[in-house]
């Protein structure tokens, strides 16, 4: 395989990802709110919107520079993600889930941030499991367990993970079992693949 396939794979897996995750709304049931007290005592932190946003240059170059860097770790990161991908949307299909987030976002210092945000990132479902999380968790193990990285480019792509996993839960855009399973999810693909 060739740069020029990697890209246009990496175009059609996003273009797929975008179409799965926005197009199955039309076709859910009711969401269940799926928030609990403890996520409604989490402080509201507008500018990890910063991290928060990494997330879509990430997915777009991770895999590109994991190509260019071992072609053994990018299937594996490739197949893990299709399948991430594929089983989030089944799960979003059958158990839809939503939660409240917070109004007062103009009384909230750099609240405006997660205005923009979640006026064109999020309608209020799709929560569970944290596609964010779990694609995060495919880039911070492949980062981690490939020794062929750079030590700089090996911490930048652990930090900015680790960073967009905290993220989630501070810009309000998922609760704590969206993370854990989402997490979950990402790590047990990862090493299905890994492994096999």
């Amino acid at each position: 395989m060739d740069l020029k396939r990697v890209i246009i794979n990496q175009i059609i897996i996003l273009s797929l990802q975008v179409i799965l995750y926005f197009g199955c709304e039309y076709f859910q049931k009711k969401p269940k709110n799926i928030a609990t007290e403890f996520d409604k005592k989490i402080p509201v932190l507008p500018l990890f919107t910063l991290i928060y946003i990494l997330w879509f240059p990430l997915i777009a170059i991770f895999p590109i520079n994991l190509f260019l860097i071992s072609q053994a770790y990018y299937k594996v990161y490739i197949k893990a993600w299709i399948l991430d991908i594929i089983i989030s949307i089944i799960i979003y299909m059958a158990y839809p889930t939503t939660f409240e987030r917070p109004k007062n976002l103009s009384e909230i210092k750099y609240g405006w941030m997660l205005k923009y945000v979640y006026k064109y990132s999020y309608k209020g479902v799709n929560c569970m499991p944290s596609m964010h999380c779990s694609i995060s968790t495919l880039v911070l193990l492949a980062a981690i367990l490939n020794f062929s990285l750079s030590p700089v480019l090996m911490s930048v792509y652990i930090l900015v993970s680790v960073g967009i996993i905290v993220s989630t839960i501070f810009t309000k855009q998922h609760v704590i079992i969206d993370l854990i399973t989402g997490v979950l999810l990402g790590a047990g693909l990862f090493f299905l693949f890994y492994f096999l």
